[in-house]
């Protein structure tokens, strides 16, 4: 999974804004599927990783990600979407690999 710079600096923002402590806590990114059929990552806080999740460290801003969200996006980003300033996670551009 790959972050943004303009992603951590906003995630980091709203760990400090939310009162999570992050060198315990961090940001869930976990799976929902809705009534139509797809599926949509939620993005929170949390205090701690679930058991289940895997924690990725994204320039020091700790992520949670659950397994469902793993296998439906292998190689995913997590980005801001300009017009908003929102995160969200969508899946990598082969182009840009590292």
């Amino acid at each position: 999974m790959q972050v943004t710079e303009e992603a951590v600096e906003v995630l980091r923002r709203s760990l400090e804004m939310g009162g999570v402590d992050p060198d315990r806590g961090g940001v869930r990114l976990h799976g929902a599927h809705g009534l139509g059929g797809g599926f949509d990552i939620q993005i929170e806080l949390a205090e701690a990783p679930l058991e289940a999740e895997s924690v990725v460290d994204a320039g020091g801003v700790r992520l949670f990600v659950s397994p469902e969200v793993t296998a439906a996006l292998p190689d995913s980003v997590v980005a801001v979407e300009p017009q908003h300033q929102t995160i969200v996670v969508r899946p990598a551009d082969p182009s840009s690999s590292q």
